[in-house]
């Protein structure tokens, strides 16, 4: 997957995620969900900016595979 399960990001700064899909051929479209939107927001394209300080988790979605990564915001 290529993602940390846990990061740390700062009020008023971004941090991308780079998931890697495998097989490296799948069309899975990735999707990305907070748990707290006034912690941290993330965009279509993986870009977590951190709102502010507190705990949030961002769930990615390929296909039928989800993984969680938690974020704080410090």
């Amino acid at each position: 997957t290529g993602l940390k399960s846990k990061v740390t990001v700062k009020k008023g700064k971004t941090l991308t995620l780079k998931p890697v899909l495998s097989p490296i051929t799948s069309k899975d479209k990735i999707t990305y969900k907070t748990s707290n939107k006034s912690v941290a927001t993330v965009s279509s394209k993986g870009v977590i900016t951190g709102k502010k300080k507190g705990t949030a988790k961002i769930t990615v979605k390929a296909g039928k595979k989800s993984y969680v990564v938690t974020v704080t915001v410090k």
